[in-house]
């Protein structure tokens, strides 16, 4: 095997998971020596200790002080079974819960094996490895995470990777994500139909890709009956540090809207389902209660918002619909005819209309 490049250890990986797909490592025996198998492949020691490393953090592999690395039980159906990683951080919110679950009822539907993934910030190796290793993949993370190893990995994954709720196409990943721009321009209209004009709209972050293109809808939204100054002074942020809880900093943050002598919004529109929650508790403790005194509409949708008080309005982002987009794509890429123009799939919002909102009063 010749050691060209940076992929020389994918190949020595991808030859010892042929041979126990074949039999020809036995589940359950010892693997050969890293120094027998740089021997075989004609590469160097650390190149052979790489390759069976990524496998021991994939649990393929196990290491045995004094004994050598086995193969582990499972490794063969593993490799010899589709698998589909369903990757995503490891903050619990509803959509995320939502994202695994769908995706492991997705994969039981065609009779693969699901692998779920929380992707801890600054430890991203098992999701790494995990595109690298050929495997499927459903990835729902944005910002940072995609600009890092994961996002090199997705790019060369060759389809095999699928992006949701942000996008990489231009870079060959294929995508799938709602219009997020009509999602807001759906909340916007159905605020306006109640006869609110002074809308606000709950961001955490500005900072990142998909906000920015849900508060730049919002403003598109307002062109020729408010400036920028007004609204800027319509634009909550949370600003959520990291590993703190977000609807700590959106209570807070539209508490301290409320409390201000230029708060006149009507209406809200709230970018997240935790931070929609807070909202409500923050309009409630500010004598606004939703939706008397303001009405409250959230981009995105789940049973959260269906059992809350009062139920949330939302526009809803069809998450399933996201899930069954993706798996098309990974049907096409599993049997080579991904095309290059297929990389990218808009998934249409609708709204749900709930309690939450309510004709503005004069």
């Amino acid at each position: 095997m010749a050691e060209t490049g940076s992929v020389k250890h994918q190949e020595v990986r991808a030859a010892i998971m042929a041979a126990i797909r074949s039999g020809e490592f036995q589940i359950g025996h010892r693997l050969p020596s890293e120094r027998e198998l740089a021997e075989r492949f004609g590469v160097s020691y650390m190149t052979a200790r790489r390759a069976v490393s990524e496998m021991v953090e994939a649990d393929l592999l196990e290491r045995r002080p004094r004994q050598g690395t086995y193969i582990l039980s499972h490794s063969r159906k593993r490799l010899s079974t589709t698998t589909v990683n369903l990757i995503c951080t490891a903050y619990g919110s509803s959509t995320l819960k939502t994202f695994l679950r769908l995706g492991a009822r997705a994969a039981a539907a065609r009779g693969w094996r699901n692998h779920m993934i929380r992707l801890q910030i600054g430890h991203e190796r098992p999701a790494v490895r995990a595109v690298e290793s050929g495997e499927l993949a459903l990835v729902l993370v944005s910002g940072p995470e995609l600009q890092g190893a994961l996002g090199a990995a997705m790019q060369r994954a060759q389809g095999r990777a699928i992006l949701i709720g942000n996008r990489l196409d231009s870079l060959g990943v294929p995508s799938v994500l709602a219009d997020d721009a009509q999602a807001i321009r759906l909340a916007v209209e159905h605020l306006k139909s109640a006869g609110h004009r002074a809308i606000a709209l709950l961001s955490d972050r500005p900072d990142h890709a998909v906000d920015r293109v849900q508060i730049a809808a919002w403003r598109s939204c307002f062109l020729g009956e408010w400036n920028s100054r007004e609204l800027e002074k319509r634009l909550i942020v949370a600003n959520t540090p990291l590993f703190e809880h977000q609807p700590d900093y959106a209570y807070q943050a539209v508490r301290r809207y409320l409390a201000g002598k230029q708060a006149d919004a009507t209406a809200l529109i709230s970018l997240s389902d935790e931070m929609t929650l807070a909202a409500l508790a923050a309009c409630r403790d500010a004598d606004r209660p939703v939706p008397q005194k303001m009405s409250l509409i959230n981009s995105g949708d789940s049973s959260l918002m269906a059992f809350a008080n009062p139920g949330v309005s939302c526009v809803d982002i069809r998450l399933e619909q996201h899930i069954q987009q993706a798996f098309e794509m990974l049907e096409a890429a599993l049997a080579g005819n991904l095309p290059s123009a297929d990389l990218l799939r808009l998934v249409e919002p609708r709204l749900v209309a709930r309690q939450s909102v309510a004709p503005a009063t004069a």
